[in-house]
């Protein structure tokens, strides 16, 4: 799934490259003009009222299905909280809750506490919900002074009372877990493509100083796209074609695959979009980052629709949903709660200790943290196997950040028709314009970076990078910027030196899809839950969602406790195959490709009669 706007793009028009080649489609031109005429609101309209496929002139006899468009786009993960690490939880103004302890009675040193969650973020507080909703005695500890994790909103710092994220910022129309907790606790949705019209450019990629049209993207993806599926196919199918991909970075892939010379604007762009969506240098990642993301078989009308559009964005903010999950949990979620060691009890069970000199006996104990900060503590008194340690110790974590920036005007939609949605070569590297669907005349852009650019940017204030480097880069790109910024507005949250997770979201190094499946398998009564546990969604705010629930699924099952009704319905749709995080480590690797058709494609479908 991906996380920025542009990857998003870039996967439509592959799924719709490829669909093109379905419907007959041989050349670049036909192509192209297959991708023009397929607007996403023609689609969502055909969806809605059952009508079938048009076949598009030119393109032989097959019949096409509607996709592309554009959509809103994505930053960095929601997640897991963090119960490890000092300092406070708190920056540039964002607003959490806390709630302390006193009143549990199940927190007290060394008292028992059925199932012990580390980590106040969205898996840890979805996993403590559904279990305390049927009476289990969970508690939540949480090292910083707030929960929510890395679902983190800024209020009360930009003009017209706009919100920006910190932290995850856009939902997927697949992320069903999000939605129903948007349903249970009456939390507002905007729709973002609301906002646009006809006219709107939604997406401006800017390489070798000048916009690359999207003809130019989709004639050059067409001649590598089959290639790609090839591959997705071979790793899913061929165990030493899945290691082979693995271990090959990412820019000898797009050497080898899109070489510049033959593809230029292409491999720049894939350069670009990969450095914001996992975070990482490319010769710091597997290729299969990219061939599993942005390759695909051929799609079906509501794979195109659903996959990957980050339409959506919480009208109140992100941490409206943690908030109002600490809420119902009000006297079990301890804040400022340091984990140091974790170890088997004699007997049975397990003792937890604190930096505060607590200690804390319980049956379960659910790790709602990223492996960042769980690789700080001493868990030599636990039994965990080898692969989960290594695991532990090595997963790869983004270094995205981002740096934000109010405006009097919307420049890029006032003076250029455009939706302020950049990916390009220059050393900004991506924006966007978080006020979309937000009220007033202002605006907030942010600008996202990853890999070595995302560390560079904690360097000096959030003022001087916005000024010197993200301002200089958007003047060039919109002419008029400069004039409509507001002077020391600047916001930034610099993930990789955040003291509660030391990094963006989990982003697999070459060799590291062996990890897949495994991060979030249990080990006996230890669980783990969070954005870099899920199998669809890693990286997402639906992964930490959809991994706490099933975490709580698995030891309602130990406990033989029955579920409430929400959240057995929630779970179905998640456990149409095994999952680790139930079902613990899997017996042959999961096939994502197979998950993909299984689970969200249908995710999709649902989701699309549902409005």
């Amino acid at each position: 799934m991906a996380r920025t706007r542009l990857f998003a793009r870039l996967r439509r028009l592959a799924q719709l490259t490829h669909e093109a080649r379905a419907a007959g489609c041989a050349d670049p031109q036909a192509i192209s003009a297959f991708v023009r005429t397929h607007s996403r609101r023609a689609f969502t309209q055909r969806v809605i009222l059952g009508a079938a496929a048009a076949a598009v002139a030119g393109c032989g006899d097959g019949d096409g299905n509607d996709g592309g468009g554009s959509s809103g786009s994505a930053g960095s993960s929601g997640g897991s909280g963090s119960a490890t690490g000092s300092g406070s939880g708190s920056s540039g103004g964002a607003e959490g809750s806390s709630s302390s302890g006193g009143a549990d009675s199940s927190s007290g040193g060394d008292t028992p506490v059925r199932v012990a969650i580390i980590g106040g973020g969205m898996a840890g507080l979805h996993c403590a919900h559904r279990l305390r909703e049927v009476g289990v005695d969970a508690t939540v500890y949480e090292a910083s002074d707030r929960t929510g994790g890395r679902m983190f909103t800024a209020r009360g710092m930009f003009a017209d009372e706009q919100v920006a994220e910190l932290g995850g910022e856009f939902i997927d129309s697949v992320h069903q877990t999000l939605f129903d907790l948007a349903d249970e606790f009456a939390i507002e949705l905007d729709d973002r493509e609301d906002s646009f019209d006809a006219t709107t450019l939604r997406d401006t990629w800017y390489v070798g100083g000048v916009a690359v049209p999207d003809a130019t993207v989709v004639a050059q993806f067409s001649e590598v796209a089959a290639t790609i599926a090839d591959q997705v196919t071979m790793a899913d199918e061929d165990d030493a074609a899945y290691d082979m991909l693995d271990n090959t970075p990412l820019s000898q892939w797009l050497d080898d695959v899109v070489p510049a010379a033959d593809y230029p604007e292409l491999h720049a762009i894939l350069a670009s979009a990969y450095r914001g969506e996992y975070g990482l240098e490319n010769d710091e990642q597997s290729a299969l980052n990219l061939i599993y993301l942005i390759g695909s078989d051929t799609p079906d009308e509501f794979h195109i629709f659903g996959i990957s559009d980050e339409r959506f964005h919480t009208h109140l903010g992100n941490d409206t949903f943690t908030t109002a999950l600490a809420a119902a949990l009000e006297g079990h979620v301890l804040t400022g709660k340091v984990l140091t060691t974790a170890a088997d009890r004699d007997g049975g069970g397990f003792v937890l200790g604190f930096a505060d000199g607590e200690s804390v006996e319980c049956e379960h104990v659910v790790f709602a943290l990223p492996f960042t900060k769980l690789r700080e503590v001493d868990l030599d008194g636990l039994t965990l196997s080898a692969d989960k340690r290594t695991i532990i110790d090595e997963l790869g974590y983004g270094t995205n950040a981002k740096v934000m920036g109010g405006f009097t005007e919307r420049v890029w939609r006032t003076q250029h028709s455009a939706s302020g949605s950049v990916t390009t070569d220059l050393a900004a590297q991506q924006f966007w314009d978080t006020s979309v669907g937000q009220a007033g005349s202002s605006a907030i852009a942010t600008n996202f970076l990853g890999g070595d650019q995302g560390v560079a940017s904690g360097g000096g204030t959030a003022e001087e990078w916005f000024v010197e480097v993200a301002l200089n880069d958007l003047e060039t790109i919109f002419p008029g910027s400069a004039a409509a910024y507001v002077p020391s507005s600047a916001v930034r949250m610099h993930w990789p030196t955040h003291p509660h997770t030391l990094g963006s979201y989990a982003c697999y190094r070459p060799g590291q899809w062996a990890f897949y499946g495994l991060e979030g398998a249990r080990e006996g009564n230890v669980h783990f839950c969070g954005e870099h546990t899920s199998l669809e969604f890693q990286g997402f705010m639906e992964g930490a969602a959809e991994t706490g629930l099933l975490v709580a699924t698995a030891i309602l099952d130990d406990l033989g406790i029955m579920a409430s009704p929400r959240a057995r319905e929630m779970a179905a749709r998640k456990l149409q195959l095994p999952h680790p995080a139930v079902h613990g480590r899997p017996s042959t690797r999961p096939r994502w490709a197979q998950r993909q058709r299984v689970l969200v494609r249908p995710a999709a479908a649902a989701l699309a009669r549902r409005r």
